[in-house]
């Protein structure tokens, strides 16, 4: 051990054998890595260190560059479970490469899974759950004040094995964390889609943390507990202040359910009023979470692009996967947000469990129906953590250990790769076919081409345009296993 002085946070980047990643990438969202930035100043303000973030998925430098420039004392590296395989690949090259350097692996997959992160030869300590305390600690235990014994929501090695210390809890109140490091990244780097772009220059921004529901393919229960904590005005404004005097004109809120309480969307939407902020911005949200009073509110304070997480045309699928709404109650939603002119984007799962063909393209027919602008169609992933993992599991189609994660892709239909959840009786060929014709068709719509086409002629993008269309047909027409 020796005293840190620099931190490196690294966020991995795909595995190119996704197709998704590889095919569609240029097509698809890309947003600054808000958790790593979050941690950066958090440390920087706990423990006067220098933090700096390499976010592999738009850097044109070499990691390796970097590190050598840089000299940092621990890298960190966050990880989904898609990405675990390239972390692992990542965390071996560091310590080939440069074996003082104490490896950290955190984020959704090892806050699931930290036996199987922490027995990794070449990672150090993998961190469960909300890691700015913990990072901050782990500071502290290399400069030998505090024992890795004492510190909570952690997994590491020692003689004896693995050791899972107890667990860390949430933090009480989220105005205890600074505004997340943006001076860290390029911003200029990030996007939404190319046909939901909103301003010149994006960042994302969160109000809350946390989900109360309980949908069995949703793992973000696991890591905030089904707790649902919000930030203060007063911290939201200073986050604000800096995005506008650097130039920023559209935000994503990255809040699992922006809309659940109706008050701080109300004080939120007031203060971008207030102050006069001019940011178009995007939110996400349930059916159940809306009402005209409310969209109309948002509308007036910039809120371009509503997305509802939609999941199934079939009620019995959404009673089964316990999202708590109807297709009457979708249905409603979607017309009302249309209504108040806000743009309305809604987020597909095909090959849920128990679901059978008919009921597939039951989905695909509904939000044919539905007046969304944008639609996008993932299959089901089993992902650790969920009631679908738990399942997955007794039906043999995952593996507790040695499982291979690049293939936990909700975009799967479009790689090579096998698929990772098929429900019973279901053919996973006719599940690829689906998808791939669940998202062309709906970019058939008369509407849609329409609504898509307006935007690249009042922006002048031919060229993009032209490059979408061949990149998605391509994607959409290539052979898969």
């Amino acid at each position: 051990m020796s005293v840190v002085e620099r931190i490196l946070l690294v966020n991995p980047p795909w595995d190119p054998a996704i197709g998704y990643g590889k095919s569609l990438a240029k097509m698809t969202f890309l947003f600054p890595p808000i958790g790593l930035m979050y941690l950066a100043s958090y440390v920087e303000r706990e423990k006067n260190v220098q933090v700096r973030i390499f976010d592999s998925q738009v850097e044109d430098r070499e990691l390796f560059q970097e590190i050598s420039v840089f000299q940092p004392e621990i890298v960190g590296i966050t990880s989904q479970t898609a990405q675990y395989p390239m972390t692992t690949h990542l965390a071996k090259e560091i310590k080939d490469k440069f074996p003082q350097i104490t490896v950290i692996v955190g984020g959704s997959h090892p806050s699931v899974l930290p036996w199987e992160v922490a027995s990794n030869p070449y990672i150090d300590i993998t961190v469960i759950g909300e890691g700015e305390a913990t990072l901050s600690e782990i500071i502290g235990w290399e400069n030998g004040e505090i024992s890795i014994k004492d510190i909570k929501g952690i997994a590491y090695r020692d003689k004896s094995g693995v050791v899972l210390t107890p667990d860390r809890p949430l933090i009480p109140d989220l105005d205890n964390l600074p505004m997340p490091a943006a001076k860290l990244i390029d911003l200029t780097k990030y996007r939404c889609s190319p046909d939901n772009q909103i301003g010149n220059k994006t960042a994302v921004i969160t109000t809350s943390r946390g989900c109360p529901f309980n949908c069995t393919f949703c793992a973000i229960k696991d890591k905030y507990s089904n707790r649902y904590r919000i930030r203060s005005m007063e911290s939201i404004e200073t986050e604000l202040d800096y995005y506008k005097e650097n130039g920023i004109d559209s935000l994503f809120i990255m809040d699992d359910i922006f809309t659940l309480n109706k008050k701080a969307v109300y004080s939120f939407c007031n203060l971008l009023n207030e102050k006069k902020y001019k940011f178009n911005w995007w939110a996400q949200t349930r059916a159940d979470c809306i009402d005209p009073e409310m969209l109309e509110v948002m509308k007036k304070a910039g809120c371009s692009i509503l997305s509802f997480g939609i999941e199934s045309g079939s009620d019995r699928i959404l009673k089964l996967i316990k999202k708590q709404i109807t297709k009457e109650q979708i249905r409603k939603a979607v017309t009302m947000a249309r209504k108040a002119g806000i743009r309305t984007r809604g987020s597909f799962i095909l090959g849920l469990t128990e679901e059978t063909l008919f009921e597939s393209i039951k989905t695909i027919g509904f939000a044919l129906r539905l007046p969304l602008h944008r639609a996008k169609f993932g299959l089901l992933v089993p992902y650790p953590g969920t009631e679908v993992w738990d399942l997955a599991l007794r039906e043999g189609q995952v593996k507790e250990n040695g499982e291979d994660w690049e293939r936990f892709s909700p975009m799967w239909g479009y790689s090579n790769l096998p698929p990772s959840y098929v429900p019973r009786g279901r053919n996973p060929k006719v599940l690829r076919l689906m998808q791939k014709f669940a998202n062309f068709v709906f970019y058939l719509k008369p509407d849609v081409i329409w609504d898509i086409t307006s935007y690249y002629y009042r922006n002048n993008k031919w060229a993009d345009l032209f490059f979408a269309i061949r990149t998605f047909v391509r994607a959409t027409f290539s052979r898969s296993r």
